[in-house]
């Protein structure tokens, strides 16, 4: 799911603009490695997963009813929902061309926040982080400082492809086994 999603912002990215195909989905550590094609290239690259703690509360039991009338419950499993945290950097040869693509960028994404991938719907939205956070991902990446965007895209769901579990109903108690002192 999460490769769908950053596939969709690349194709909208190589849609809306005059990149004619640039826009990659690959990790921007691998800039300098002279086989990785990253060269002229703006690069999506996936920083962080965040679980969404806001949507661990939903109910994950299902009324089956026949007839309007409950006969069952399913217990279904737990979907996981995702912030994903990306950097789009522009690793181009002209400076100003990689400050132009980032600029056209931002543009993008302020006017389309909302993307669809089948029938999930995800927001995308700036994410500003401090100059040492900033130093630091990029001294993880390799060093090499370039023109960049940070965005957060929620809220991803990711779920198990398992059955249900079924869960009868008690229709009947029986009071009369009860002993009391």
């Amino acid at each position: 799911m999460i490769d769908n999603v950053l596939t969709v912002l690349k194709d909208t990215l190589n849609v809306a603009t005059d990149l004619h195909d640039i826009v990659v989905v690959d990790n921007i550590g691998k800039h300098e490695d002279d086989t990785s094609g990253l060269d002229n290239k703006v690069v999506i690259t996936l920083v962080s997963v965040e679980e969404e703690s806001t949507m661990k509360n939903a109910s994950r039991y299902n009324q089956v009813k026949v007839d309007n009338i409950p006969v069952r419950y399913e217990l279904e499993p737990a979907p996981a929902y995702l912030n994903l945290y990306v950097m789009i950097s522009a690793n181009r040869t002209r400076y100003s061309n990689a400050l132009i693509n980032i600029s056209k960028i931002i543009e993008i994404f302020q006017a389309n926040s909302v993307l669809q991938y089948n029938d999930l719907k995800f927001r995308i939205e700036l994410h500003s982080i401090p100059f040492e956070q900033l130093s630091y991902v990029w001294g993880l990446l390799g060093g090499k400082v370039m023109p960049s965007a940070f965005y957060k895209i929620s809220v991803i769901k990711i779920a198990a492809d398992t059955p249900p579990t079924d869960i009868e109903l008690i229709d009947e108690v029986d009071v009369k086994s009860i002993k009391l002192d």
